[in-house]
């Protein structure tokens, strides 16, 4: 997170700001659409034969139109959500991946977000400060449906939106979702773990901080840990000195000094707030107390304590970035404290998570605190082995319950003003992506069995299904009793971003094309370096061109992402060698070789289409050249995503298993993962239904023109 000027009057301006409610105009119509995300067709449909999913039934068999959805190229949330958000096709709205390459390093980026570079600066007292320059804004070209409704008179209420973030300003109340940081900047979050388990040491990555620690227990009757929690990097911090010192040490090939400087570097930019943990009657009935300078949260054995702020000073103390977290107090003996990440303060937030910008604190205020990042639900800390499974069931418990406020919130709202309310809910697909290996004896990472609330691990996505069905039970309730009361019919749409699938085997791309010969690395390099396919940096972070591990003057193609290969073109990339006379050729024959690509008598892949025919608009330059859709079973690696070699491409091997508790997926062929739609109208659709045609469905509940650059028909 970059400290500027603007950041600190945000902070105050915030602090000022009287609560309002976005002066919502008052519609006689109300439609309320339900997104789930990964809620898969055929697994509800399974669910619901099996009489677990009674509220979902009963509205099916009330005469809702129930059918599969298609979802987007490639079927990445992301990528699907901004579909729907938008009503276009990613090649117009421009979002194609999870990661994003960047055209002028070959090093990745973000897909949601773009930012400026900091332009003037002035430095004071040591620190840099930026006078312009380093905004951020949305990477979606299409302008978001809540945006022209609300224009039109329409009061919207967007209860958590994926690639919604950054916001735009907007007279609808909007809460973003996926891509919305916690206070450090960290798009999953950073959590904490203090622990004494014997089995455990400390690591920091970029999404956890796990301390090894040891309790004082020089008193029987209360056991203290002093601590620290970190907030975000004070980059203002001037440490041109430092950097130079790095790069001298790095030309004389002293890379032991270089990691030294660059601890030295992060060190002095490091800002952290004191924390201490207290447990009373650890003999008894163990009491946590956390102090964090005079705010306690207090929690019993097994527990979340109450939310808690906590202040970080910038700029050597003179401006303080307020935050929210809370802990679980798992152990006492051992000992052992989780922390969520440190989330922005909605009563001051650093940087807007709502619009109106108010409406953050007014929902604070109706349902207190709550997780403003987006993927709120700890699968990073559960995939890097700092939770077990039922503390990651515990924390995604958690999350589904604020959710479930938020949907009384508003629908608290629109029974008020009427108009559209969408409302979004994560859980069901982190439990599946995570889980996935629990149900299925097949999955090639497993572990020790267990059970949490009563329920086998085996059975957490049944129970996650089970949640889903309640969440909908309770707002029918709700919606039928509005509809008694305003004496017209409320339309109900539930609907998934895609589906779901098992993830066994996962494929390094880039190792296949370096085998094929379309990449080509520099004499003596057999696997990528920290930079993976990009340019290396200089002191003051400007890319270097021709450094890094890639000799590009002899390659084709590459990948970064997780659905598609790369060409590196003439024109676009910056040191380009395909034309594009050699585009349709080269593509062809990397299609004929994907397509017959085997694993274990299995295709790889069942689909493999260029870019141009699943994309229109004028962001179609920007995709991905080629489009994989992975058979089931099968997908992208992280370290190809993230445009890794491993080298393993000299014995030949470019598939392996997937031995990760990501063991579900939908990274695949989208026909293979479509979504779902459950209409309550018992009107027949006029399309086999796509996530636009919701989008374009929404406009004409409301008597609205469908805007003409969209994509999308109406159902209806």
């Amino acid at each position: 997170m970059k400290l500027s000027l603007k950041l600190a009057a945000v902070v105050a301006t915030a602090l000022l700001l009287p609560a309002c409610s976005g002066g919502a105009k008052d519609s006689e119509t109300r439609v309320v659409v339900f997104g789930v995300d990964g809620l898969d067709p055929e697994m509800l449909q399974e669910r619901i034969d099996r009489g677990i999913m009674p509220n979902f039934k009963k509205l099916v068999e009330g005469g809702a139109n129930f059918q599969a959805l298609q979802t987007s190229w490639p079927p990445q949330s992301p990528v699907a959500w901004s579909n729907f958000i938008s009503g276009t096709n990613p090649g117009k709205h421009g979002l194609y991946d999870f990661i994003h390459v960047n055209r002028e390093t070959y090093g990745i980026g973000s897909s949601m977000v773009e930012s400026d570079p900091v332009g003037m600066e002035m430095t004071l007292f040591g620190y840099d400060i930026p006078l312009t320059g380093g905004d951020v804004r949305s990477s979606r070209k299409s302008p978001a449906f809540w945006e022209s409704m609300a224009d039109q008179g329409v009061p919207v209420y967007v209860h958590r939106m994926p690639a919604a973030y950054p916001l735009t300003e907007t007279s609808a109340v909007v809460f973003p979702d996926m891509g919305t940081p916690d206070l450090t900047g960290a798009a999953s979050g950073v959590s904490y773990l203090w622990t004494e388990d014997p089995d455990k040491s400390s690591k920091v990555t970029d999404s956890t901080r796990m301390e090894k620690v040891k309790l004082n227990r020089r008193r029987n009757e209360l056991w203290k840990l002093s601590t620290k929690m970190y907030g975000p990097a004070d980059t203002a911090v001037n440490v041109d000195d430092l950097k130079s010192a790095q790069k001298e040490a790095e030309e004389a090939g002293d890379n032991t000094k270089a990691n030294q400087i660059a601890v030295e570097i992060k060190k002095a930019q490091e800002v952290s707030t004191p924390v201490t943990f207290m447990i009373d009657d650890p003999q008894g009935t163990p009491q946590l107390a956390v102090d964090i300078e005079g705010v306690y949260a207090v929690a019993g054995l097994g527990e979340w304590s109450n939310w808690v702020k906590i202040e970080f000073g910038m700029l050597g103390g003179l401006v303080p970035i307020p935050g929210y977290t809370r802990f679980r107090f798992m152990s006492a003996e051992p000992f052992e404290v989780y922390a969520v990440p440190v989330q922005y303060d909605p009563y001051a937030p650093a940087s807007p998570i709502s619009m109106p910008e108010e409406a953050a604190a007014e929902l604070a205020d109706a349902i207190g605190p709550y997780m403003v990042q987006g993927f709120p639900d700890a699968y990073k800390s559960y995939k890097s082995e700092v939770l077990d499974t039922s503390g990651f069931i515990n924390e995604s418990d958690m999350v589904f319950d604020e959710r479930t406020k938020m949907m009384h919130y508003g629908l608290d709202q629109i029974d008020e003003t009427g108009g559209l309310l969408f409302l979004y809910t994560g859980s069901l697909d982190m439990r599946c992506h995570m889980l996935w290996h629990a149900a299925d004896d097949a999955h090639p990472h497993q572990e020790e069995k267990g059970e949490y609330d009563g329920m086998a691990y085996e059975e957490q996505i049944d129970r996650v299904y089970t949640q889903v069905d309640s969440m909908l039970g309770e707002m029918v309730a709700r919606l039928d009793a509005m509809e008694k009361e305003h004496g017209s019919p409320i339309e109900l749409i539930v609907m998934s971003d895609h589906g779901f699938a098992p993830f066994y085997r996962k494929m390094h791309v880039n190792d296949w094309l370096i085998k094929e010969g379309y990449l080509v690395l520099k004499d003596g390099v057999t696997k990528t370096g920290a930079h993976g396919l990009g340019y290396e940096s200089d002191e003051d972070d400007h890319p270097i061109p021709g450094s890094g591990d890639v000799d590009w003057s002899k390659s084709k193609a590459y990948c970064i992402g997780f659905n598609g290969i790369i060409l590196n073109r003439v024109g676009r990339e910056p040191e380009g060698i395909v034309t594009d006379a050699e585009i349709a050729p080269l593509l062809a024959e990397m299609t004929a070789k994907l397509i017959a690509l085997q694993d274990g008598g299995e295709p790889v892949l069942t689909t493999v289409v260029p870019a141009t025919e699943v994309f229109h608009g004028d962001q179609v330059v920007n995709a991905p050249d080629l489009q994989l859709g992975f058979n089931v079973g099968f997908g992208a690696s992280d370290e190809c995503a993230a445009g890794g070699v491993t080298g393993d491409w000299e014995q030949g091997i470019f598939i392996v298993d997937n031995d990760s508790r990501w063991s579900g997926s939908h990274l695949m062929d989208p026909e293979l993962v479509r979504g779902t739609i459950i209409a309550e109208s018992a009107k027949s659709f006029s399309k086999d239904p796509a996530l636009e045609d919701i989008t374009a469905t929404l406009y004409s509940l409301f008597g609205l023109s469908i805007p003409e650059n969209m994509d999308g028909k109406s159902l209806y």
